[in-house]
Formats: structure tokens, sequence, C-alpha cells
């Protein structure tokens, strides 16, 4: 026979415990639910799947009955029939108690479910032998079938699949039906644990989606280590495979082999038989039987009506037939309304003629609102004996209470006007009473027994349950008169009966044959079930007990003599009995009967040993066995002075004529009050076994009356406390042979903390005199408050989270969360936190070092220069204290990635009224101290300009850092201004960190918008105060601020605006940039420079534009000027001369024949044209003062200065003797530009 498959859940958890939980309500679905698309969605429980609120499955019968089956009783025997009971005790105590009465008066906190996350226990014994609690299986299953499901397994699920457009992705929309007990909103927390939920399925790996699964499953997952992950009771069933299609990678539940749910071990402060149902099982069950639940439901169908609802108001009795026992009798009594009779007559019924309605049979108010039941029993109900077979029939009458929708509110009735009558209005909702009841010929549970043969992969099957198939569906009865698409079932009601059979692996032995010639057998019988009853070895009763047969026969048959003792002996047979370490064998007749066995010492009883353990030692009716352990030390004795009387219902045995012994040996133990927990080592530990007291008897060689030394191992042997020595010596409180309690801090230092230990007790010093180490659970871990002593950080006191660090202490281990915190103890805000396990995390067992790899820590909530942080270490026990000395600062190296805000890109206006607001994006920015202004290389600048951190104007984030240069400035800023030499600037970024810059991608201009105050360099005249602008020969010196970076200069009009296109020059054509202060203009370095010359006083400007602004001189005499530069004529007088009067091949001008025409260049700065001859001392014959921009009269110039033409009109009226020339001396014309440079033409000859 093969071994049941069982598979052990993997207990995980996630950070912290929320204060939401919840629960899974199960029941049958609709087809359209548990498919889509050709995809099961492995809702494969045989009692359906999760329900929405509102479409759940319930009771709504008060008391059902179980009884056990013969078969159950021969193979489980009254153990089990007592494991079952104790089952339904944890549910009946539920539902009605001392405490309160009915669910709906149950309060979560007052009754110590509020934090009841976990009622586990596991019992080491059973566990390696592969025994599984009955009890909590049953509580599992009977759980079940009050409507709760396992929302380990479902509180995710899929409920529909679509595809995309091209078919190559499936979108599985999941639903989650997981409720908070005190919300009922749907939640992913479950007794205080936090899941998540992934997608598994069957079908073959691939990229992308090519073949679709057959079936799919959102299993739920989580890293939560706190202990509470997987523990509902509702879940206990899932521990078996079988109605799943899908393996699970994460068991749902944490039931299995050697666990055992009891209220004894609930973690709310109460412990009575009902805390052993967790928070969310007790929130669930609430939920489904609250009075105030209300949904249309049936009763079921063997409900039959004792005594009928009564509609009618007080006021309507007297009115209406069977509103009172007073007035229209029933004449069937069934309403309580009966009145004897005078005579033989029968009470008439009304008359059809009647005005009021006819009397109608009371009738049964089947389908209607109801709430919860709100209280359930259990009662067992037997058969007409433990292996009959005739089940005790009985009934029970309840009063079933219901809303009234049936329309029956009668008006009218106080109505006194003549020919008035009642009339039926509108229905008025209200609570009404129905006393109903049920026979019971059958149990509703029964508890089988039999051999259920093995799964289709050849596993045996551990039991079966009666499913889903008959509970009764209220759908429709809870639809409104619009047809919906919607397809569903529930809410319905469950009814039975049901049966629970369970296999009877374990009868018989197994050998495996893999094909060879012959395989030895073995004797070797394998047992699965079990009444697990505390987590010590003698706490567990296996299934089948041998003795079971003969237990039962003696209660079915008692015996009609008393029992009679043959003999006793000891393990060695030595009549030398060493109580902690041999069993004392009783053989005689009529032993099954027992139910006392004593110890004699001559005619003094020196310990009786009774109630229900006896029946675990009787091995048939010839044969007792008493183990190891049972004995205490009140019947120790020499040799030869004890005896043994055991008693049955009928008296008392003779006492043994065998004499024995009895001496102690060594001390056993067999667990402690910290079994798979964690000790603090300040803490007292009560030990627990047998052989801690001794009677010291001559000759034993039994060392001290009491526990008097102790020491720690780890479960390999080897010794961890004390250090050195086998052991070391200490007070116990000695509470009994069986219970002794080790002081306060009897282990005095953490040499002993790490996890896995086996504690070791002796009466003497030396090593042979140690407790047996058999197999006993051992100490989870050993540990107390954590400390911690040392940090290894960087030599600046810092903590980088970016690189490794070791917390040094002591008690470090079973830490489960490390805290950054602020130095008052203070959480940041978010909680900066990491919980154990975690990846990048290593605590050394012996709890002195936790060490933390890089970026463990990975946000950035605590980086900073101005606000220290310290640790805080959180293990089981408690927590770390804090520490000034050990306060650091949080960091991790920082990067820029980008710089934005210029309003020109590339350039930073640092102006305080009009500058850029720069924003410097990257990681980790957090921890930087200063922001420096550098060159393009990175190397420092003069003066260093920088902002230190904190600034008010500056805001730090971990991405970012904003600088509102309106109010932050940089420290020396104009050291870091751009200029002719050092053009371009860099950010760095510095801190306790390595400094990072900014990319030379990104490299920018620096400076303010210019200003002008000044200029030099200009031509001033000699006759006025005008200042002109001597392009070809002046240098153009400009002063002010913020020059060091010139884009263009311009030589604008008076009112700043151009006077000419492309006329501005740069650094590259003529601007030097002498400091942010000055710069010069070089002679001749405007283009097109003709077109900006001006005569007039005091009509051009200069624009000056730089990256960070633009800025006009002055339009004053500081600023304003004229242009100007020495006229210049063509090669030679035929190209100088034109005109209609001019003939070039005489070089003549007669006046009588038109205008002259003078070409040239640079005209447009000319303020004054002379008529002369050509003598050494000219002779002006016309001196005309002009501006080229509003000439006189006859004369203009063209809008390039390069032409000016003269009418014969204007030289007649003014001077015609100038075109007069006589033979000596030839004519010139002379031009004067405000600068007072003149430029002489060549000689022309003139004549009249």
């Amino acid at each position: 026979m093969k071994k049941l498959a069982f598979a052990l859940c993997c207990v995980a958890g996630l950070l912290g415990a929320p204060n939401a939980r919840a629960f899974v309500m199960i029941g049958p679905m609709d087809v359209a639910e548990v498919s889509s698309g050709g995809i099961d969605f492995n809702y494969t429980d045989d009692l359906g799947g999760p329900k929405d609120l509102k479409t759940f499955f319930r009771w709504n019968t008060p008391m059902l009955t179980y009884a056990f089956d013969a078969s159950f009783m021969q193979y489980f025997g009254l153990e089990g029939r007592e494991a079952v009971k104790e089952a339904f005790t944890i549910v009946n105590d539920f539902f009605e108690n001392d405490d309160y009465s009915g669910v709906s008066a149950l309060d979560y906190t007052k009754h110590g479910f509020r934090s009841n996350y976990n009622t586990t226990w596991e019992n080491r014994t059973a566990k390696e032998a592969g025994i599984i609690d009955i009890k909590s299986l049953v509580l599992g299953m009977v759980i079940n079938q009050l409507g709760l499901g396992n929302p380990h397994r479902y509180a995710f699920g899929a409920r529909s699949i679509t595809t995309n457009a091209s078919g190559t992705q499936l979108n599985f929309n999941v639903r989650l039906r997981n409720f908070d007990p005190i919300t009922f909103k749907p939640t992913s927390v479950i007794n205080g644990v936090t899941y998540s939920y992934r997608l598994i399925h069957d079908a073959p790996p691939s990229a992308g989606f090519t073949v679709a699964p057959t079936f799919a499953d959102m299993e739920e997952f989580t890293t939560d280590t706190s202990g509470n992950a997987w523990t509902s009771v509702a879940g206990i069933v899932d521990a078996f495979y079988g109605n799943t299609a899908i393996y699970w990678t994460d068991q749902p539940t944490l039931f299995g082999f050697g666990i055992f749910y009891s209220g004894k071990y609930a973690m709310g402060g109460q412990y009575k038989p009902r805390h052993a149902l967790t928070y969310d099982d007790a929130g669930g069950l609430h939920y489904l039987y609250r009075k105030n639940n209300i949904v249309y439901e049936n009763l079921d169908p063997n409900v039959a009506l004792i005594i009928p609802a009564n509609f009618l108001p007080t006021y309507a009795i007297a009115v209406f037939p069977n509103g009172s026992p007073r007035q229209y009798p029933d004449p069937s009594g069934t309403s309580g309304a009966y009145i004897p009779r005078r005579n033989s007559g029968i009470i008439p019924g009304l008359p059809i003629t009647s005005s009021l309605p006819a009397q109608a049979p009371p009738a049964l108010v089947d389908v209607a609102l109801r709430g919860g039941i709100d209280k359930m029993q259990f009662i067992e109900q037997p058969f007409d004996s433990f292996l009959g077979i005739t089940f005790s029939a009985t009934n029970h009458i309840w009063t079933d209470r219901f809303v009234s929708t049936n329309g029956q509110n009668v008006g009218g009735l106080n109505n006194t006007t003549p020919g008035a009558s009642a009339y039926i209005g509108i229905p008025t909702l209200a609570w009404f009473e129905q006393t109903v009841g049920r026979g019971i010929f059958q149990p509703d549970i029964i508890f089988v027994a039999d051999e259920l043969g093995v799964s289709p992969d050849g596993v045996p099957i551990a039991f079966n349950r009666t499913d889903s198939l008959a509970w009764i569906d209220n759908y429709t009865n809870n639809l409104g008169p619009v047809q919906i698409l919607t397809t569903n079932v529930g809410p319905g009601l469950i009814v039975g009966p049901m049966q629970y059979t369970f296999t009877k692996l374990g009868e018989g032995f197994e050998v495996i044959w893999s094909g060879e010639a012959s395989v030895v057998g073995n004797t070797n019988s394998y047992s699965l079930w079990g009444h697990i009853k505390g987590p010590g070895p003698n706490d567990v009763v296996t299934f089948p007990n041998d003795a079971q047969m003969h237990i039962l026969e003696n209660v079915l048959t008692p015996a009609t003599a008393v029992p009679t003792i043959t003999r006793i002996y000891d393990a060695g047979q030595d009549n030398i009995l060493t109580r902690t370490q041999e069993a004392l064998t009783i053989e005689g007749q009529l032993l099954n009967s027992v139910e006392h066995i004593q110890i004699m010492n001559g005619n003094l009883v020196v310990q009786t040993i009774s109630g229900s353990q006896v029946q675990l030692f009787i091995k048939s009716h010839q044969q007792i066995v008493i183990p190891a352990g049972v004995i205490n030390e009140l019947a120790e004795g020499a040799a030869a002075s004890r005896t043994v009387r055991v008693w049955n219902t009928l008296g008392a045995s003779t006492a043994s004529t065998t004499k024995i012994g009895i001496y102690t040996g060594l001390p056993v133990i067999t667990g402690t009050s910290r079994d798979n927990l964690t000790f603090d080592r300040t803490q007292t530990l009560t030990v627990y076994g047998y052989g801690f007291k001794s009677g010291q008897i001559s000759g034993a060689n039994d060392g001290n009356s009491t526990l008097t030394y102790f020491r720690m191992e780890k479960s390999d042997g080897t010794m961890v406390f004390p250090a050195s020595g086998n052991s070391t010596e200490v007070a116990f409180e000695i509470r009994s042979d069986t219970e002794a309690v080790l002081p306060l801090s009897a282990i005095a230092n953490n040499i002993a903390d790490g996890s896995n230990r086996r504690l070791r007790v002796a009466r003497g010093g030396g090593t042979t005199e140690l407790a047996v180490t058999n197999n006993v659970a051992l100490i989870a871990n050993i540990t107390t408050k954590p400390v911690i002593a040392t940090l290894a950080w960087d030599s600046s006191n810092n903590f980088r989270r970016d690189e490794a660090i070791d917390i040094n202490g002591t008690a470090l281990n079973t830490a489960y969360r490390i805290e950054l915190v602020n130095t008052d103890g203070s959480s940041l805000s978010p909680v900066m936190t990491v919980d154990l396990p975690a990846a990048g995390v290593t605590v050394d067992d012996n709890g002195s070092r936790i060490q933390i790899s890089r970026d463990v820590f990975y946000t950035t909530q605590a980086d900073g220069n101005a606000t220290k942080k310290q640790f805080k270490v959180f293990n089981v026990i408690g927590n770390t204290d804090l520490n000034s000395t050990l306060a650091f600062n949080v960091n991790a190296q920082p990067t820029v990635l980008f710089v934005a805000g210029f309003t020109t890109p590339n350039t930073f206006n640092r102006d305080a009224t009009t500058g850029d607001d720069v924003t410097l994006t990257g990681t980790n920015l957090k921890n930087v101290n200063a922001i420096v202004m550098v060159d393009e290389n990175g190397t420092a600048l003069p003066n260093t300009p920088a902002i230190s951190l904190p600034n008010p104007g500056v805001t730090i984030a971990d991405n970012s850092i904003v600088i509102d240069t309106q109010t932050a400035q940089f420290l020396n800023g104009s050291s870091g201004d751009s200029n002719a030499t050092s053009l371009f600037r860099r950010f760095a970024l510095t801190g306790p960190r390595t400094p990072v810059y900014t990319a030379q991608d990104q490299r920018f201009y620096v400076g303010v918008p210019p200003k002008y105050t000044s200029y030099s360099g200009l031509t001033s005249s000699s006759t006025s105060s005008a200042v002109n602008y001597r392009r070809d020969n002046n240098t153009f010196t400009v002063n002010g601020s913020g020059l060091g970076v010139i884009s263009t200069v311009e030589i604008v009009d008076v009112n700043g605006n151009t006077v000419a296109a492309n006329t501005s020059i740069s650094t590259d054509t003529g601007v030097t940039s002498v400091s942010n202060a000055q710069f010069t203009i070089a002679a001749n370095s405007f283009p097109n420079a003709n077109l900006v010359d001006v005569a007039s006083n005091s009509t051009r400007r200069l624009k000056i534009t730089t990256p960070f602004g633009i800025i006009v001189s002055d339009n004053n005499s500081s600023g304003t000027f004229s242009v100007s530069a020495t006229p210049a004529y063509l090669g030679n007088a035929a190209a100088t001369f034109a005109g209609g009067g001019y003939d070039g091949g005489s070089n003549t001008y007669d006046l009588s024949n038109g205008s002259l025409v003078i070409n040239g260049s640079n005209f447009l700065g000319v303020k004054t044209i002379r008529f002369e001859d050509n003598a050494s001392t000219p002779n002006v014959s016309i001196t005309a003062s002009v501006d080229p921009a509003a000439p006189p009269a006859g004369i203009t110039f063209n809008s390039t200065g390069t032409q000016i033409t003269i009418t014969k009109q204007y030289i007649s009226d003014n001077n015609s003797s100038w075109a007069d020339v006589n033979a000596t001396n030839a004519r010139v014309i002379r031009l004067t530009t405000a600068a007072d440079q003149n430029g002489t033409s060549q000689q022309i000859n003139t004549q009249p």
C-alpha cells in the first residue's frame, strides 16, 4: 500500500500585519463562472467555489445531529469519537457560550478574536510519524459545511477571459472575493497577512501565447514571515490533494502532519474551545449567520409548521378569524385557539356570503426574507449502541423569524362611516414568527470508516465527504422583475444529510516491490490518523489502537468480576524499574476493564493512575503496559518493596505477587514552553518531562533530589552554554516531577543565542547524568531584546545605502525588521523598513551581526545632511534602544542627469530679479551639500562660486534640485560668469560622496543681463559738444557690467531701432571683450557701416546683445553719438563726377547743361559741402551746411551715401562764379564730416 501523498505548506509572509483580515464563502457556482474560452479555472472543490457577497450558502436549521457508524467505532473507537466531539464542541462554543449567545452579539475584540490569527501548534512526534489530527480535520470540514471556503485558495480567482485582436494574448479577468469581517469589503489580507497572486496553468512554456491551457488558476502567495500565513481553519481540507487540477506552488494551508488546532494556543488572549477558530473564520461565520444578514430563502424541505404566524395587527384581531383564541376559534386546535365543545356538534365554518374573507387553513411561510439563524448547535444522537445500526430518532422545534412582504396590512377598521369596509393597503415590512420543527429519523452528519481505495495516480484516498449537489439555490427568489444577463448561483440553503468517510489506511504492512526476485517483508504498520491533544510525545493517540476492540468489548459487555494480576515486570526484567527509562508491564485477566492503576508500598497506595490515559495503556484484556515517565517519584522504593493493584467498576484486584523496586533514572525532557518558538533568555523557561524529582533510593545512584544542572546545545549536540565544563548549576523551580522552571536570566550572556537549540537538564554535574536527548522539539531560537553595539560605516560616520554595512551587537537573531528612524525614535514618512528575510540581508545565527548588502534600503526618505538617523532592529522579543553615539547621516552616491530651466538654451541667467530657476535632475540628490560652478572641464573657478545647502531658495528632493534664483544666489557668483577666455560652465554637486558634474554636452553660459554705463574713444567736435564715432579710425570702448560674453553689437537710431540690416558685429568681427565690465570695437568693424552714418548730433546709439539680455546705450550725452567716416571719391575725376552738365572727356562741368553728380563713399556722415578752387589757399565759392538725411533744396544724397546730386539751379542761386573757371585755377569739391574730417575731390573744369 502506498502512503498518502501529503504536501506541507511553506510558511511565508509580508511586512508587518495590517489591520484588515478576511474570509471567503463557498458554494455551488454557475457553469459560466468556472470556465471560459475552453479554459477551466480550477474551481474543483466538492463544495463549489468562492461566492460574492449575498450569494452565499448557509443553514437555517439551528440544530443538527451527528452520529458514528459502527465502522467508525470499530476503527477509531472511543478516542476517535472523543476527537470528533471536540471538533463539534469548538463550533458549538462559538455559537453559544457564557460570554455571548448567538453570533450577532459577537464582539471580535471583547471576545478574543480580534488578533487571533493563528491557533495551530505542532506535535513533533506526530509530525515525524506522519500523523494527521482527525479532530482538526473534522473541524475544518464542519467549517466548510457551514459555508466558508479556503481564503488561501480562493481569495483571488479568474472570472472570464478575453483575447487581444491578434489572438496573441489572453486577458484574465480576476475577482477578489475575500471579504473583511468588519467592512465586508474585498481585501487581500488574511489573518493579518497580505497576499498577492500569480497565474499558474498547464500550458507548455513558450515565447508568446501559442497553446491555450486547459486549466488555469490564480494562486495566492505571500512573503510573510510572521508565522501567521495559511492559518485559516477553513483551509484545512486543502492539505489533501484531489480537488485541484494544478500542482500548488504553495500549499494553501498550514495544516499537515503533526499540526493541530486548539483554543489553548490562541493568539487573541482568550483560550476557550471556540478560540481554535481564527479571526477570519469567526468573521466569516459572523457574517453568514448574523440576524441582520437578510436574503430571500426557503426552509429545509423536511421542516413542518407547528404554530403559524399571526400577521394581523392588534386592532384587527377582533374582526378577523384566528386572530385570538377568543374569537373564531380554530377547530383543528393547531393555533392554540381550541375551545371545548358542549355537545357533539362541530363548529360550523363561516358562511360564504359573509362580508369577511373566509378563513384559510394555516400555511407554512416557506420562501421569505430571513436573517441568519444566529445560533447553531451540533448534538450527538447515538445509534442503539456503539456498534449498533438502529438510529435513535428525535425531533427539534424552534421559532422561525422572517420579514412579511405579503401585503397583509389591513386598514380602515376604525372608520365609523356607515357602510365603510376594511381594505388591504400597501404592505409594511415587519418581522413575524412561526413555530416550526422537524423530525430527525437519520443523523444529519454520520461518520464512517471504510476502505476508500486509491486515486487514479495510485495515491490512497484519505477521506470522502458529501458534496453540494443537494444544496438549494435561491438565486431566482432574489431576482427582481427585470431579466438580467448575469449568471449566478446563490444565495442558497445548505441541507443534509452528510457523510464523512475516513480511510482505514494503517491496517496491515507495506512492502515495496520494484521487480526484485524477492523482497523481505516487515511488520511496520503505518498510521495516518491520530488524536493530537498537545505538543508532547504522550499527547498523541494513533488509530487504529491495538486495544480498541478490547475496550469496546468491555463497554458493550461490561466485566462481571474484578481484574486479576498474574505478574508485573520491567523492561529489563530484573525487578528494578527505572521509571524514566523503562515501561512496566502488567499481565492478568479482565485488564481491558481497568480504570485505575495503583502502585503499592505494602498496603499503602503511593501513586494512583486514573483517567482516559489508562485506556492508552491497555493492550488487550490480558495486558497493560505503563510507558516510562508515567510513574512518579512518590512511587519510588527499594528493591522488592513495590506491588501493583488495578481497579475496575466492580472493585480492586489483589496486589501483584511480584514485587519490584522503583528507581528514578535519568531525567527526560518531553518539551518546553518555547518548543519551536523563540526563548527570551532573560525570562523563565518552563520545562516538561519527567524525572525532575528523585526519591534518592539507597543504592539507586540517582543523583540529587531535584534538577540542579542544565546546558544548551546545538541540534548536533555541540554545547553552546556554558562556555566550559559539562553543565552549569542553577536553582530550578521544581513544580512537580513533570514540570520545572528555569529561572530568569539563567543564561547569563549571549553565547547560547542562535537557532535550533536543545535544553538538557540533570540532577548532577556529570555528563552521564544529563537528560536523554530523545526525539523532542527544539527551541527555535534563543535570544533577547536586541542591542546594537557598533556599526561598520565610513570615516565620516555615514551610512552609505549603496554600500554594504554591518550592524554588530547581541541578540540580533530572530530579527524580522530593520528600520531607519529619526534620532527621537519616530518613524520616517513613509516608514523605511526592510522586513526579513530579505535578499541582501544576512543575520548571523548567533545574533552577533547583521550584514546588509548595498541597495537593500533603496528608498531615499532618510537621505540628507541635516538630520541624523539611527537603526532600529526588531526581533520577536523587542527592539533596540536608541543610542545617540550611533546616529548617522544616510546617503548614496548621487548622479545628475539633466539641467533644465534656462529661458535661453544653454544659458544660465543668474540675475536675482530676472534670472532663471534651474532644475537639476538625477538620483540620490538629498545628500548634496553644495552646488558649485566649475568650468567646462570641471576645473574649479576662482573664488569658488557656490550655493551652500540647505538654503531657503533651494528645494531638494531625491531626484531633483530646484534653485529659485530670486532667493538663492551663488556666493561669488560673478566669478562664475562666462568671459571671452572661459565661456562655458558646468554644475558640480558636492557632499559626503564623490562630487558629480552635469554632463559636458549640457554645458552653459553664466552671466547676468548687460548694463550700460558709458563709452569712450570717440571723436569730439571741435566746435560743439557733439561726439562722433569716426568708425574708420576710432576704437569704440564701452563700459558697463554683464559684458563678458557679447553676442552682437549694433548701431541703432535714437529710438533704439535698427537703421539698416546686416550691420551688427560680434566678437568674431571686431568686438573684443576686455572684461565683464568692458568691451572694445575696433575701427572698420561694422559691415555696411555706410548705411548707419549720420551727421546729426546724438542720433545714434549702441545696441548690445548678450546671451542674458539686450541693452541700448543711454539716450543722452553719455550714450548717443553721430557716425561718420572720411569721405572717399572714386579713382579719377571722370569716375567721381557725373551728371547732365558734366563731360567726362574734357573733365568739364557746364553749368548750363544740368546737374553735377559726385560719386564716392561715406557721404551720409557729411555735414558741410564746400565748392572751392585748387589754390593753395582755396577760394570758397559756396559753403553748404547739410544733413544728408534732410539736405537743402537742390542737394540730394542717395540712401547708401555713395552719391551726391547738386542741381545747376543750386549753384546758380548760391554762387555761379564757381562754374566760371579761369585759366589758372581749376575747381574742387571738399566734403567735411561730422568728425571734421575732410575729403577733397579731384580737380574739375567748369564753365557757365
